[in-house]
């Protein structure tokens, strides 16, 4: 029946046979066929950075082919080391390709640039030559490689390094520990497995850091680098310290259908431990310094500069700088005498990432309170420790320029009298002053006290005791103390002008008791002198908390009227005592 077929029937089995066979090959290719059409011998080096006395690989490569018989060429100007053989396949699109390769270790002896000829093997009955190779050699010393030390026991074509940004650092400088990717071969995706303990060490992980690629040759070799984990450190002691090992995981890809498959193949990797030498700051620090380690600048802004001693000046300092925050103190201020500080606020504080640093910013408001007129003149710095050169550094503003005017309640200082210079002392003024010494005049006069002394207790034992008084007469008043009659306690309606009253007295009781001038009406210099005057602390101290009682009521608006009573009789209570003890 197939005989006397028609002829177009006969030819539409042909072409359908034909179109068969071909999506067969097409689908199911002939490796041999494959692997004689595309065959090559090829020579190269694992890097392109040679340098005199490091170790780098020279490799020829046949493939789709078995070789044998391979010869290498002359190696003149270097070291070899053995030849090592290795044979591959790999699949790519459904076709195969196969690979033999003969890999030497070379050293180079000396610069310059040279010439590897080409070396032959056989295959498929031929002989086959290498391409020759140009390679330049250079010195050691204009060599870029890194200065990465390998982890033990690592893998020459993927590891992991921890660096530190410096060698050494000072107690409270901010460093940045940086955990690094060095790889020859495809990377899909990491882990951080295991971060170290930084003994004795404040740190806080960054988010904004460089994550690109960038190329190093270490050894001789040329690997991509890339920053998987940075941190800023900040130092809390001096010393040496070294930082453990970190633990990560890559997924490293691997070829042809094994790779499409299985996926990448899980590795981990360890750094080595890093050493750090950290640095005690210099002693004999300045008395402003605020503990700050770095770079720092700032700002100062006052809200006047016309007031009157009734006033309150207020200045609001802006701080901003890369140290540790923790370590950073208020700033203190040097006024003028005729100032009185109280201790700053803190209106806002922040820690924020910048491309490379971790920051810190702080704003304080300190109030300043005038106690005499004039124009007095505020020269304000700010100390810090400047890593750049390494020493305390103060940074000056421009002289802030305040006219203070005479408010409602201030009182002028009594002038002081001129003093004339003292003369010159003779020798005739030494002697007079040697004759009008008191001490000459009590060793002298030691003699007769002590026969004195002597009648008076004989006298004293002759004499018959008195019986004591059934009623004795009362004290006599203090007419010196100005709390005594003073003052009636005020109607509750305005204890802003109570506290203002009594604030007011007590000043003037201690202005004629201590003998003080009005610059002088401070905390500091008013508890400095009561206790050289024989004062007990816990006197100086109910009276200072009297004085804070009084300043809140008349300058900050916190006048509590059912303390009145209380206070003015604290105040009588400690001014009584002050006038036995001094």
């Amino acid at each position: 029946m197939g005989h006397n077929c028609p002829r177009t029937y006969r030819l539409f089995l042909q072409y359908a046979l034909y179109t068969w066979a071909g999506a067969f090959f097409l689908l199911f290719p002939n490796p041999k066929l494959q692997a004689q059409s595309g065959i090559s011998f090829e020579a190269s080096v694992n890097t392109k950075e040679i340098v005199v006395g490091v170790p780098f690989e020279l490799s020829f490569t046949l493939k789709n082919a078995e070789g044998s018989r391979f010869t290498p060429p002359p190696l003149n100007g270097f070291k070899r080391g053995g030849i090592s053989e290795m044979r591959g396949m790999s699949f790519n699109n459904g076709r195969s390709s196969s690979s033999q390769s003969w890999t030497m270790e070379l050293i180079a002896s000396k610069p310059g640039t040279f010439v590897i000829g080409s070396a032959t093997v056989s295959a498929n009955g031929k002989q086959l030559s290498s391409n020759p190779l140009t390679i330049q050699v250079i010195p050691l010393s204009a060599s870029s490689k890194g200065q990465v030390n390998v982890p033990p026991g690592a893998d020459g074509k993927v590891f992991v390094a921890a660096e530190f940004d410096r060698k050494e650092a000072w107690v409270g400088q901010q460093l940045t520990w940086r955990i690094r990717l060095y790889t020859q071969v495809s990377v899909e995706g990491y882990d951080l497995l295991e971060l170290p303990d930084f003994e004795k060490c404040f740190t806080r992980e960054k988010v904004r850091y460089d994550k690109r690629v960038e190329y190093l040759t270490i050894k001789g070799k040329k690997y991509a680098v890339r920053t998987l984990h940075e941190e800023a450190v900040f130092p809390q002691e001096g010393g040496e310290f070294t930082i453990p090992p970190a633990r990560v995981s890559v997924g490293i890809e691997q070829p042809g259908a094994q790779g499409f498959l299985f996926g990448p193949k899980p590795v981990t990797l360890e750094t080595q431990p890093i050493s750090l030498k950290v640095k005690d700051l210099p002693q004999l620090a300045p008395t402003l310094f605020t503990g700050g380690v770095g770079r720092y600048e700032w700002t100062v802004q006052a809200d006047t500069t016309l007031l009157t001693t009734d006033d309150a000046l207020t200045l609001v300092l802006e701080v901003s700088g890369n140290g540790d925050s923790r370590r950073f103190a208020a700033p203190k201020l040097q006024v003028p005498p005729a100032f009185e500080v109280f201790e700053p606020r803190i209106l806002e504080e922040e820690e924020y990432e910048s491309e490379t640093e971790i920051l810190h910013r702080k704003k304080f408001e300190y109030v300043l309170l005038p106690k005499d007129t004039g124009v007095q003149a505020l020269n304000l710095s700010l100390s810090f420790f400047d890593t750049d050169s390494n020493q305390y550094r103060e940074l000056r503003m421009t002289p802030i320029q305040v006219q203070v005017n005479a408010g409602k309640n201030f009182k002028s200082p009594a002038p002081l009298p001129p003093q004339a210079p003292p003369p010159a002392d003779t020798f005739s003024d030494k002697i007079s002053a040697w004759l009008q010494s008191p001490l000459l005049w009590s060793i002298l006069a030691l003699p007769f006290l002590a026969l004195g002394f002597i009648v008076f207790l004989k006298k004293r034992k002759n004499q018959p005791t008195p019986p004591a008084p059934s009623n004795p007469p009362p004290a006599p008043s203090n007419p010196s103390n100005p709390f005594t009659p003073f003052p009636k306690l005020p109607d509750t309606s305005d204890p802003v002008g109570f506290y203002n009253t009594l604030f007011h007295a007590l000043q003037d009781w201690l202005a004629a008791k201590l003998k003080l001038q009005p610059a002088q009406m401070n905390e500091a210099d008013v508890s400095r002198v009561l206790q050289q005057r024989g004062a007990t602390p816990i006197r100086v101290q109910a009276l200072m908390s009297v004085w804070q009682l009084c300043e809140q009521a008349i300058y900050g608006g916190h006048a509590p009227a059912e303390e009145m009573e209380s206070t003015l009789m604290l105040t009588r209570q400690v001014v009584d005592a002050l006038e036995k003890e001094i």
